[in-house]
């Protein structure tokens, strides 16, 4: 970048716009970098990262199905490894590898999550241990971190709305379970629809303009 002595001002051109005298660049000046810089060869590397996993964990679920097949038909535990390996391929894809947004990120783990423990309780005997007690202090924990970036970026915040909205939405899925008779125990459930209605009310009441914008926006009205 070039600073003129003259009108004191910063410009690429070798000549000021202001004063029409030819400066010269300056030693100490800096130029302002407005979006962080694309690493392709990273990037490439990460694709062929993430679709490797992929292709191991499809090859791994194949032969664990043939596997279970062969040995032990009458019980398929191969739906133990595939949902293991679908939460690693989530969280190593999405989260690990991928330049996704952080509310993405934290929405994706706690649905992949969810999916795999009610998995396991379901193959495990159907102990209703997961809808009962884990999933909803999971989906308080989603939520709860979610509102911590919130915080933490505070005005530019709006980038999160619709990941916020979507566990919002979650934390009443537990009081769903309970009332069609999924779940067997009340309380986590109405802690986690208590949790989510405070959330949604500290919303409404301290960022009131920028949160029903938003929310016009998203449902258009």
């Amino acid at each position: 970048m070039n600073q003129c002595p003259n009108c004191d001002i910063t410009t690429s051109q070798d000549v000021c716009p202001l004063c029409r005298e030819t400066i010269v660049e300056a030693e100490d000046s800096q130029v302002t970098v407005w979006y962080p810089e694309y690493d392709i060869k990273e990037q490439k590397i990460r694709t062929r990262i993430s679709r490797l996993a992929i292709l191991l964990g499809s090859l791994a679920v194949l032969i664990c199905f043939a596997i279970n097949l062969i040995v032990i038909p009458q019980f398929l535990w191969v739906f133990y490894v595939a949902v293991a390996v679908f939460y690693v391929l989530v969280s190593l894809s999405h989260t690990i590898l991928s330049a996704s947004h952080i509310g993405g990120k934290i929405t994706a783990q706690v649905i992949s999550l969810t999916i795999l423990l009610l998995v396991i309780d379901f193959m495990s005997g159907n102990l209703q241990w997961s809808v009962n007690y884990v999933v909803p202090f999971l989906i308080i924990a989603g939520i709860l971190l979610l509102s911590i970036s919130i915080l933490r970026v505070r005005l530019n915040w709006t980038g999160y709305f619709s990941f916020l909205l979507m566990m919002l939405a979650m934390g009443f899925v537990p009081l769903i379970f309970y009332i069609t008779g999924v779940a067997t125990v009340l309380w986590p459930s109405v802690t986690a629809g208590s949790f989510t209605v405070t959330i949604f009310v500290l919303l409404v009441v301290f960022a009131n303009q920028t949160f029903m914008t938003q929310l016009g926006r998203r449902f258009h009205l």
